[in-house]
């Protein structure tokens, strides 16, 4: 902030200061200066104080005060905004604002000026002649947003909207601006159509336009109504710019019109033009926009009876207009919606964690092609059954996969006659489906659908309007949408009417309940759908033949922050992760999970597909390589791998994903594969297809091209029994025949490491127990600074130089009961407090581990951000620690965990016990395991070694000295102009490298200022080179 120029916070910390002292002052040091501030402030009107010499055709968003003693006539304080918007204030004491009202007036009559502004400082009335809107300093300051549009539309000059009518020499402004094609413009048109959805949303409440409307509808309502009509006009605009029918001519005249009413100011004329414009949308194109409308279009009847409207009336419509007149839709492509769906997420939610991302065009039709959703396939399942081409995508986002469904029914059906296109008008309706939790891309969607079917609906020899609502639809939650139906329960299509269970999917009915009526949401459409799902014999869908999606990739964790019901379900008890629409996401039966795992977002997504699905219909989902990969995705793999026939898997190295940011360059950190399944039990001796794209440099087009010819990949098939047996992981697909052929020598000539988790075996074997687990519940924002009284922990910090634990962020005291904010708590998956009271541990990070660490510090850590082996057998962790900092290991864990474009690399203790094995130990090589845990100790030993080792500091008591370096065979400190010598009792070269890499400066030599002698005593003096020489031992 600018000095002299105050904030918001600043200001309402100033009113509340100073408002008794308002009560009686009003100039001078009073009220006036405060709204000056108010003027000034850059969060409210922004305003620059002008200069009396400047001409009035040069002032410009300033604001001139009144003389020391102003004569009569003269406001207070006269904004300009322009020199034709001149606005004089009138500033009163606080709470006496009804004494300025006359004195304004006369003002405004003296200037000849419509406008005037009436303040005590908390109320202020802006006059247009004698009518004002009041606004009060606490509404400003809360809302700010909505203030200033009221106070854009305020000041906007009454030919503002008529020069974008106005013709300029041989060319209108109008033809100037059609110069712009969307798809080249993209930046613009975002940053266009972002400030369009939130000014005409504003406006629709500062105008009224809602009221009558209770509080809790009145915002929703606001949005919907938005997307609704930007979307309705972005339509009109498209059939104009293609050349539809008259729409050409049509928009011609309609331009001339309100350019004719805007000179004459006949404003309730233009809100019959503009309403003239939806009406022949909702009658001509889609019938299901006129309920959308029904009541705003209530409210423009009202305002065209009424005596005289005012521009601010109909300026939510007239900046539609200019907006869409700016754009050329002509030849206009469908992903250029998803573009605007992307950015505006970005900008809504750029404080949450949606997970979800554009899916490009070629991505999709690849997708499509791969289930058999094409026109060939297509027409062949109609004339067998025209009940079987049934497509939902729940989690459709602006409908790029629904877009391209619809472009493949209509090239199946053919569009010559308005039999053709009623036909396909219907097979829509009845097939294609979507689900999402926000109205923006629902609105997208139902527009991508639209412009693709617009050749059916209007052309030269019919209009065929579109009767029905498409079948998109706004969740709260688009997993636990189904939560009540018989869905929930089922795997296969076995009596699922008898599975309601009493009628408790009712239960249900309140949570997934909108709270208003969504445009977006028909609840008989939804109804209607949820009933096809059972065995109703009135609905013949009875579920889906494909479910096709890119879903959202959201953690667990991250979903629980967020409130997404299901979670909150999961939360209540009221559905368990062990049944997530017949899918168990907690366990697989051969390994419960002790701890509460967190399966990610789109594993319930993918349980949600699979119960969608008809018997032997297909999936297909673009989704993270986690799932080869994620230890609590075992579940996923286990019920794809059990209870599905896996066609294919495609795997990527390149990202599959680029940010639709302005710039269009921003790699998504996720790696994906495309997964093809069909809902029906294996056969014993089925293979799953594996296809891998090596290129990782490929354009999208470009790799989706040749996975089709068969270029740049490899492919192979694995039995789908072998992937049941190795649902611990499934990375090992993606490798080539010498990384396998390694890791099975591996396997051969290795034991797993459970002789030392199981502690029947480990007591057996080394008569001690080893405790393999992660961190505690605690808060780790409460971490001391200062040493405890009572016996504590230290809180490590990992250095990627040391082996050991060399630094820490704080304390933690050993309290494990009563009421402290500092009690340890144990976390579902701790092994009581075992690991912590273990004298010895070895310790890695969770996320992205560099190394494994040695300690025997009592260390400490929340959650899983650490974890860790402890025992008390120091040697056989020793060699443990060993084993582990290998590179065989390192090669092992990498080529199961990571994923190569994902941003992290995840090594649990799971992924430890489950993929990291030992050497075979025989009487005949237990010699070499001795040696290797005392080369370990001894490597570790390095680590330990300070400056007081190699120095004499037994002489010295000064504390603080200005300068140190080496010197002969001494170390010589410096305090002024004194210097004491310290003899060097061994290592000259390691304590010279050391003082030089600590207190080297290129101005000063080895000098700084005030190095204390505790801090030189305690300096760790490590040889990094023979240590690296008795690692690779």
């Amino acid at each position: 902030m600018a000095k002299g120029l105050l904030s918001i916070p600043e200001l309402r910390s100033k009113w509340r200061k100073e408002k008794s002292f308002y009560e009686v002052s009003e100039i001078g040091t009073g009220v006036q200066i405060f709204v000056k501030d108010v003027l000034k402030s850059p969060d409210v009107f922004d305003l620059k104080v002008g200069f009396k010499s400047t001409p009035l055709e040069n002032r410009k968003n300033e604001f001139l005060e009144e003389e020391k003693f102003k004569g009569p006539g003269t406001p207070d304080v006269t904004i300009f905004i322009t020199s034709e918007i001149v606005i004089p204030v009138e500033v009163e004491r606080y709470g006496n604002i009804k004494a300025g009202k006359a004195q304004l007036l006369r003002y405004q009559t003296d200037y000849e000026k419509k406008y005037g502004i009436l303040t005590d400082g908390y109320t202020w009335r802006f006059y247009n002649n004698n009518v004002y809107t009041q606004y009060t300093l606490k509404s400003i300051f809360d809302n700010t947003e909505m203030f200033l549009e009221f106070w854009r539309e305020y000041i906007k000059p009454e030919k503002y909207y008529l020069s974008f009518f106005e013709k300029q020499g041989q060319l209108s402004l109008l033809k100037e601006t059609e110069q712009l094609p969307v798809d080249e413009n993209r930046a613009l048109f975002f940053e266009d159509i972002t400030s369009l959805i939130r000014s005409f949303k504003n406006k629709l409440d500062i105008e009224g336009y809602l009221n009558g409307l209770p509080d809790k509808e009145k915002k929703k309502t606001a949005v919907e109504m938005t997307y609704a009509y930007i979307i309705q006009f972005i339509l009109y605009k498209t059939l104009v710019d293609n050349e539809f029918d008259d729409f050409p001519e049509q928009y011609e005249i309609i331009v001339e019109a309100i350019h004719k009413n805007l000179g004459s100011n006949s404003f309730k004329d233009i809100l019959g033009v503009i309403g003239g414009i939806s009406d022949k949308i909702s009658k001509n194109i889609y019938r299901p926009f006129s309920k959308e409308q029904e009541f705003i279009t209530k409210k423009l009847l009202a305002l065209l009876y009424k005596p005289k409207n005012e521009l601010h009336h109909v300026s939510p419509w007239l900046d539609i207009f200019v907006f869409i007149k700016k754009y050329n839709f002509a030849e206009v492509r469908n992903e250029i919606f998803g573009y605007i769906y992307e950015n505006y997420l970005k900008a809504l939610y750029e404080d949450q964690k949606k997970g979800q991302y554009f899916t490009d065009p070629a991505v999709v039709n690849f997708m499509l092609e791969e289930i058999g959703y094409t026109p060939e396939n297509i027409k062949e399942r109609i004339e067998q059954n025209e009940n079987s081409i049934s497509l939902i995508d729940p989690a459709c986002g602006s409908g790029t996969f629904l877009y391209s469904a619809v472009d493949n029914l209509i090239r199946t059906i053919g569009s010559n006659s308005e039999q053709l296109a009623k036909r396909v008008e219907e097979l829509v309706n009845k097939n294609i489906f979507g689900l999402d939790i926000a109205e923006f891309p629902l609105y997208l969607a139902e527009m991508n659908i639209l412009m693709r079917m617009l050749p059916l609906i209007i052309n030269e020899k019919y209009n065929n309007p579109v009767e029905k609502k498409i079948k998109v639809f706004k969740t709260r939650d688009s997993i636990a949408e189904f939560m009540d139906t018989a869905l929930r329960n089922t795997i296969h299509d076995i009596d699922v009417a008898a599975q309601k269970n009493n009628g408790q999917g009712f239960l249900f009915k309140e949570k997934l309940d909108l709270g208003y009526s969504s445009y977006v949401r028909d609840e008989d459409d939804l109804k209607e759908m949820k009933d096809s799902l059972e065995d109703w014999s009135r609905c013949p869908r009875r579920r889906f033949d494909f479910v096709i999606a890119n879903p959202p990739y959201v953690g667990y964790n991250e979903c629980c922050k967020q409130g997404v019901l299901i979670f909150e379900l999961m939360k209540n008890n009221q559905v368990r992760l062990n049944n997530i629409y017949g899918v168990n996401l907690h366990s697989i039966p051969e390994n419960p999970k002790r701890y509460r795992p967190n399966p990610n977002l789109y594993a319930f997504f993918v349980a949600l597909g699979l119960a969608l699905l008809k018997d032997n219909a297909k999936l297909c989902y673009i989704i993270p390589q986690t799932i080869l990969t994620a230890g609590d995705l075992d579940v996923l793999r286990y019920h794809l791998a059990k209870f599905t026939t896996i066609e294919k898997i495609i795997t990527f190295s390149g990202k599959m994903f680029v940010g639709r940011g302005l710039r269009q360059n921003k790699p998504v950190p996720t790696s994906s594969l495309i997964l093809v399944a069909k809902r029906a039990l294996p056969a014993r001796s089925h293979q799953a297809e594996i296809i891998h794209y090596k290129d990782s440099n490929d354009e999208i087009e470009e790799c989706l091209r040749n996975i089709l010819k068969g270029k740049k990949i490899s492919r192979k098939r694995i039995l789908q029994g072998r992937l049941l047996q190795e649902v611990s992981n499934w990375n090992f697909i993606k490798h080539g025949r010498q990384i396998l052929d390694f890791a099975e020598e591996y396997r051969k000539g290795t034991e797993s490491i459970s002789i030392y988790y199981n502690h029947s075996l480990a007591e057996h074997n080394f008569k001690t127990k080893f405790y393999f687990d992660s961190g505690y519940n605690i808060d780790e924002k409460k971490i001391l600074q200062e040493a405890p009284k009572e016996k504590y922990y230290l809180y490590p910090k990992l250095k990627s130089d040391f082996w050991t634990v060399k630094e820490f962020k704080g304390f933690w005291p050993n309290i494990r009961g009563g009421s402290s904010s500092h009690v340890i708590k144990l976390r579902q998956a701790n092994q009581r407090y075992n690991l912590l009271d273990s004298p010895h541990k070895v310790i890695w990070s969770y996320v992205n581990p560099e190394k494994f660490y040695f300690t025997s510090c009592p260390v400490i850590w929340a959650r899983n951000q650490i974890c860790a082996i402890g025992a008390k057998n120091l040697n056989e962790l020793l060699y443990l620690f060993s084993i582990l900092n290998s590179p065989v290991i390192s090669l092992i864990l990498r080529l199961h965990l990571k994923s190569e474009n994902e941003k992290d690399y995840l090594v649990s203790t799971s992924s430890v016990k489950e993929f990291v094995r030992v050497p075979s130990t025989t009487e005949a090589n237990q010699r070499i395991k001795q040696e290797i845990a005392k080369s370990a100790k001894d490597m570790l030993a390095f680590e330990e070694v300070k400056l007081t080792d190699l120095v004499n500091f037994s002489k010295v008591m000064m504390q603080k000295f200005d300068g140190v370096k080496v010197k002969g065979n001494n170390l010589v400190l410096y305090r002024s102009t004194r210097e004491r010598k310290l003899k060097i009792k061994k290592n000259k070269a390691l304590v010279e490298q050391t003082i030089t890499s600590n207190y080297a400066s290129e101005k000063l030599g080895f000098e700084r200022e005030a190095i204390r002698l505790s801090e030189l005593k305690s300096l760790p003096c490590i040889d990094f080179e023979k240590q690296a020489q008795l690692k690779d031992y």
